[in-house]
């Protein structure tokens, strides 16, 4: 019995020659731990502050605000009043649908806690953002539709129809958030993504190949003070929609703000821009339109010899009234007048910047040219149809939406 106890008084004297052995391991690992969050906390809130800041500038520079993007600096410092080495600044865009690209970069001493016994009492955490103002995703695409219900209508292009570039990298491509079919006389430059497949039938042809299933990317929305144009003259009122007619050899410049529809006949010519409210767009015959045609709660019908230049504007762009999905969205029937949030062309028509209806329809046929984008709910180009995608065009619409790319 004796024997026994004395053993067990050993190994009780080795266990606390162990423990006092193993506690400055013990103890220092748990301060490296301590040191390490406290750096990767720093980091993280450096990191939120800076990417605040670059979005803000971006935001700030692409509408033209006093004293940007430097005036983003106080997001820094109002999220990690620490932060010192400020730095806000706008740098040359590598491409030309991201003329807006905002810099931040900051800087703070973080205390070494535990690590200070060793001689390391701070350490430096640094941390950059870049943020661009772009339209939007979508528009990095020439063809793009936003339906992301695969039982619903895939994005359609059938006849004689082209979709290239004017030399932009990366090469002119189509989406679709559901399935995608090419049918006919038809050639991509880029490449073709749908989800969950791609469908190539006859001699249509993708030159970058296909991506199935292709990414789900969402789309933006405008609001009217987005599209407002500047110092427009007002018709009507939202109790009294008369309306705008321009016809007959005439010439109207200026901007304005139409409450009922806005029709254009005749050999027209028609400089400026136009937000019509609660009304359809519908231009027929020979007419010449050089600026933005956008509708809020009505849709976009083009016949007959028509021309839209300036590009860069907002361009022909219909929306429904409440942003929601148009009754008539997943079953396009285009007529005059044009449903709700819809885009209609036929005839001879050539636009010179973008087509946007993200809660309808956009239907093509006929003779037509597209020279910057075409971005709806749902797309049916059919037709002699030629897209060419201008990322120069793309990047001067005024709406823009801020995304960190760094």
């Amino acid at each position: 019995m004796r024997h026994l106890w004395k053993q067990w008084r050993m190994r009780q004297g080795q266990a606390l020659v162990m423990v006092a052995l193993s506690l400055p391991l013990l103890l220092g690992m748990g301060g490296v731990g301590l040191t390490v969050g406290t750096i990767y906390f720093a980091q993280a809130k450096l990191q939120n502050a800076v990417d605040a800041a670059a979005l803000a500038g971006a935001k700030a520079l692409s509408v033209g605000a006093t004293g940007a993007p430097a005036s983003a600096a106080s997001y820094i410092t109002a999220n990690d009043p620490q932060a010192t080495n400020v730095v806000i600044s706008s740098i040359p865009s590598t491409t030309p649908d991201r003329p807006t690209i905002v810099q931040a970069s900051a800087s703070t001493q973080v205390p070494g806690t535990f690590a200070a016994l060793f001689g390391y009492s701070t350490f430096s955490v640094a941390a950059q953002a870049q943020a661009a103002a772009s339209p939007g995703q979508p528009f990095n695409f020439a063809v793009f539709q936003g339906d992301p219900n695969p039982s619903n209508q895939e994005l359609l292009l059938s006849g004689n129809v082209s979709v290239d570039s004017t030399g932009s990298t990366p090469a002119a491509a189509v989406h679709s958030n559901n399935n995608l079919e090419l049918k006919g006389h038809v050639s991509v430059d880029g490449t073709c993504g749908g989800d969950p497949s791609v469908s190539i039938i006859g001699q249509a042809s993708c030159a970058a190949g296909t991506i199935e299933p292709a990414a789900q990317i969402a789309m933006p929305q405008w609001t009217v003070p987005e599209a407002m144009p500047t110092n427009p003259t007002t018709i009507g009122s939202p109790t009294n929609a008369t309306g705008m007619t321009i016809s007959g050899s005439t010439t109207t410049d200026g901007n304005y703000v139409v409450y009922g529809n806005l029709t254009i006949d005749g050999n027209t010519t028609v400089n400026g821009n136009y937000v019509v409210e609660d009304g359809n767009i519908i231009i027929t015959g020979n007419a010449s339109v050089s600026g933005s045609l956008v509708t809020f709660g009505g849709g976009i019908y083009l016949a007959g010899n028509v021309t839209q230049s300036n590009g860069g504007t907002l361009a022909l762009a219909a929306f429904t009234s409440n942003d929601d999905l148009s009754s008539t969205a997943l079953q396009p029937a285009p007529n005059d007048p044009p449903d709700p949030g819809s885009i209609v062309l036929k005839g001879r028509i050539t636009v010179n910047s973008a087509l946007y209806a993200p809660d309808s329809y956009i239907d093509l046929k006929g003779n037509v040219t597209v020279n910057g984008a075409v971005v709806g709910y749902l797309v049916n180009l059919n037709g002699n149809v030629s897209v060419t995608y201008s990322p120069t065009v793309i990047g001067a619409i005024p709406v823009q939406q801020v995304t960190l790319i760094q």
